[in-house]
């Protein structure tokens, strides 16, 4: 069985594309949870309404507001299938999109070096351009970051992994990237990369994506954590530098320390002036007082 996790944030007009494309599924076996971090509006009778048709397992969780992450790892801990789908509340999958990842998963699950696959999302108003692949198996650090493969993507990943690497919490923040997770993931395991679109999706003028810098600024010490990770010698050496920087920069922001904790002490050093500066601007333009 599939797990199809979606966490949501007043998403009633939203959530009924993704509830159709769920119950449209040419194979039936997975579960649905919807984990409603705080909504205010009428998304918990949007659901009741579906849960009431019967026509799909959904399982609805309420929690005070946290942030998408804390509702994902809210979602993972309840979670019964092999492997799991995070489904934005905004998004929606094709209608044979289970049916594939059964299919192809035959191919990978015995293999444990393997933490799950990775299929095409089909992006309406994307920010990167989509490199062409051969279905292979890789890691998330070469495949995506080394070769500079950015466009978005759908994992589908291992349920019990997921458990093993729930996003860490950090005090009076909401927002932290999802990639401090996976990246993390990569560190230990690979995935199979598999070029079949599975995922539709619309960056909204009010999501996430589109508010990121604003969302970074006010959230420093997720992004100080995130741009850390990236800092590992195992990613190429411009990714590093750019990381180093915005460590210096949320640092900074967050008033933590830079040449205690930075990998990279001697850039730091070179960078601290204009890092200095960016995040007084940053400040002066994003923080919420």
């Amino acid at each position: 069985m599939i797990t199809i996790l979606t966490p949501t944030y007043n998403r009633e007009k939203t959530l009924k594309k993704c509830y159709e494309s769920l119950i449209n599924q040419s194979d039936g076996n997975f579960e649905w949870i919807i984990v409603d971090d705080g909504s205010t509006d009428s998304t918990k009778k949007v659901v009741d309404e579906f849960i009431k048709q019967k026509k799909i397992s959904i399982k609805y969780i309420y929690k005070s507001n946290g942030g998408k992450c804390s509702a994902i790892n809210y979602g993972v801990n309840e979670a019964s299938g092999e492997l799991l789908i995070i489904l934005d509340s905004d998004d929606y999958l094709d209608n044979n999109a289970i049916n594939i990842v059964n299919d192809k998963w035959k191919k990978y699950k015995a293999n444990k070096k393997i933490a799950g696959m990775v299929f095409l999302r089909k992006i309406k108003n994307p920010i990167y351009k989509e490199i062409p692949f051969d279905e292979c198996v890789s890691n998330m650090i070469d495949f995506k970051y080394n070769k500079n493969n950015l466009s978005d993507m759908c994992e589908v990943m291992r349920t019990n992994i997921l458990k093993e690497y729930p996003y860490p919490v950090f005090d009076g923040e909401k927002f932290l990237s999802e990639v401090i997770v996976t990246g993390k993931i990569a560190e230990k395991y690979d995935l199979a990369y598999i070029p079949i679109e599975i995922y539709y999706a619309e960056y909204l003028e009010d999501g996430l994506s589109n508010n990121w810098l604003k969302l970074v600024v006010n959230n420093p010490k997720g992004a100080r954590a995130n741009s850390l990770q990236f800092m590992s010698k195992r990613y190429r050496f411009a990714i590093r530098l750019k990381n180093c920087i915005e460590f210096n920069v949320f640092s900074i922001i967050s008033n933590q320390s830079i040449f205690r904790d930075s990998p990279m002490k001697f850039l730091s050093f070179i960078f601290y002036l204009p890092s200095y500066i960016v995040a007084k601007m940053l400040i002066f333009k994003y923080k919420e007082k």
